[in-house]
């Protein structure tokens, strides 16, 4: 699952970063050739970018590349690094569940109410379902960082015994 997950994530990570490059480089282009910037870009990078970051932030958990203060952690005892990273997993994983449950209801009320862009006019929800769908690969990987985390200090604890 993870390694299929992984997948989706680099190719979801790649088409978003090219959909945004080739947008942006033509309203540039536009911009700078005809004088007349084109104003549906800026809406779609932008809720591309929020698309963007939550896809970077799941595969930063992924690869344990996220910044974080670890002197704490290195320095403590075996249970106190266990209460640790059922804590840390637990905030993060709240944090994310909460993104995720108002980010569809954001979703469900600008369905209900027949929302739209103000440029291209399309329905706000297709945007803002980048929400509770980068809140998911992020619980995700905070769980699965969390679950990472407790079995390396279980091996580590049948090292030392």
């Amino acid at each position: 699952m993870s390694k299929i997950l992984s997948r989706i994530e680099n190719v979801l990570l790649a088409v978003t970063m090219l959909v945004m490059c080739v947008i942006t480089f033509a309203n540039v282009m536009s911009r700078y050739f005809f004088h007349y910037p084109l104003s549906f870009t800026e809406e779609i990078t932008v809720n591309l970018f929020v698309l963007l970051s939550f896809l970077g932030a799941a595969v930063g958990l992924r690869m344990n590349a996220h910044l974080g203060f670890s002197l704490l952690f290195e320095k403590s005892g075996l249970l106190l690094k266990k209460i640790l990273i059922v804590f840390s997993t637990s905030v993060i994983s709240i944090v994310f569940f909460l993104l995720v449950y108002y980010g569809f209801d954001m979703m469900m009320f600008q369905m209900d109410r027949n929302l739209t862009t103000p440029v291209l006019g399309w329905e706000q929800w297709i945007f803002s379902m980048t929400l509770p769908i980068g809140g998911l690969f992020c619980l995700y990987r905070a769980i699965e960082s969390g679950i990472t985390g407790w079995k390396s200090l279980k091996e580590e604890e049948e090292t030392r015994a």
